[in-house]
């Protein structure tokens, strides 16, 4: 471990959906983004393209979640305004039933509304550090300048996200071999937190813990995924980490 130069932006949108693994017919959302939809993200910046079909690339090329893996990447998410969730219906194409079936009916409308959860006015502030330095200097600059190859999302293609470049400051790597109770601005991945007592609770704060996806290879097949903790109306949490970052002017934070 080692200390790291950090992008910090803004990211926000009027809706956000981050749709939960084990979710069926009526999808779910996630808080915050996953680390896999913040990769997304990132990419859409760069303009780093997908598959030219489902798991079908280019000759050469190294899928974007394969490229900013874990030991490539480092993503930190903190939560700038409270969580709010609202029910939506979407009206969707019916691929239950076959065309035949439906122009038997005497309503013939070929579609079917399904609830999904989503997030109101969601706002996050992403803390980013890459390993190839020649992609990062890219990415500040697109950052910096609102140059997105790709318009970045919140989740789904229709809530377009707004970005704004916040800062560009050293993240420090800090150690915590005693196990005190550190002040953390991020998400935090429980993983890196010591077992015993990991999170000091207040009764006047509103925790979340999702089993979220961290990594997935090429074929979007999930590789690990990790308990993230959040607290849903913005505020830090206290925490026993193993090891944290600490960006001066912004506070603590632990990357996914």
């Amino acid at each position: 471990m080692s200390d790291k130069q950090v992008l910090i932006f803004d990211i926000k949108s009027d809706f956000g959906h981050f749709r939960k693994y084990n979710t069926t017919t009526s999808p779910l959302t996630y808080p915050i983004p996953t680390r896999t939809a913040a990769v997304g993200i990132v990419g859409a910046i760069l303009g780093i393209e997908r598959e030219l079909r489902y798991n079908d690339y280019p000759d050469g090329f190294v899928p974007l979640q394969e490229r900013f893996n874990k030991q490539q990447a480092h993503i930190a998410i903190k939560i700038m305004r409270p969580i709010k969730i609202i029910n939506q219906g979407f009206n969707l194409i019916n691929t239950k039933d076959t065309w035949y079936d439906l122009t038997k009916r005497k309503n013939k409308n070929p579609h079917t509304q399904i609830n999904f959860q989503l997030l109101k006015d969601p706002y996050y502030r992403f803390y980013v550090s890459l390993e190839d330095s020649s992609s990062f200097g890219e990415l500040v600059e697109r950052v910096k300048h609102k140059k997105p190859v790709y318009t970045p999302a919140l989740g789904l293609a229709q809530f377009i996200a707004e970005i704004e470049f916040v800062d560009l400051k050293q993240a420090i790597y800090k150690e915590n071999p005693d196990g005190r109770y550190v002040d953390v601005v991020s998400a935090v991945n429980m993983k890196y937190l010591y077992p015993q007592e990991p999170v000091a609770f207040d009764n006047n704060s509103f925790y979340s813990v999702n089993s979220m996806p961290m990594e997935m290879n090429g074929a979007r097949i999930v590789s690990e995924y990790s308990d993230v903790l959040v607290e849903r109306q913005a505020k830090p949490l206290k925490v026993k980490p193993k090891f944290y970052y600490y960006v001066e002017n912004h506070g603590n934070i632990i990357f996914l």
